[in-house]
């Protein structure tokens, strides 16, 4: 009885195949296969994290790209050589670590726009301040509401 291969594809080569966009992450939907050489080419971007699904990957090369980000851990047993020329790339097998990821917190200012102030705001806001604090004197009540300090109020 003869060995057959499952459906799928085993080997792809696209070395130098003046590939420019970034690494597809449906690659991992080859389930079969086992040999992936990507190199001399113009990938950019990190290599997808679905990589960590091809557990059949028996050689892989990414070398002279424009790669960048860590590295997925299912490719870390391959060779430093099949990473080399991507100056982006960090972690293992590279001699490089990855810097750690800063949080970074966004906090967007919404800017108001002011109007200009002019003499007439300054005396409506002059005259509402002085006519609070009348009546807030003269009606203190008015304005404490908790019962427990109304004793405390003393009415001129």
């Amino acid at each position: 009885m003869a060995y057959s291969h499952p459906p799928g594809i085993l080997v792809l080569p696209l070395t130098a195949s003046q590939l420019s966009v970034p690494i597809p992450g449906n690659i991992t939907q080859m389930t079969y296969l086992n040999t992936l050489h990507l190199e001399h080419n113009q990938l950019s971007g990190e290599i997808p994290w679905e990589f960590n699904r091809l557990f059949g990957l028996t050689s892989f090369s990414v070398a002279d790209n424009l790669l960048s980000g860590p590295i997925p851990s299912q490719l870390q047993k391959f060779w430093p050589s099949g990473f080399a020329g991507n100056e982006g790339l960090c972690g293992a097998p590279l001699l490089n670590n990855c810097p750690k990821k800063r949080k970074r917190i966004r906090i967007r200012i919404r800017r108001l726009r002011l109007h200009r102030i002019n003499d007439a705001s300054i005396i409506g806001a002059a005259v509402g301040f002085v006519v609070g604090f009348v009546v807030a004197f003269y009606f203190p009540h008015w304005f404490v509401f908790s019962r427990r300090l109304h004793p405390y109020i003393f009415r001129i």
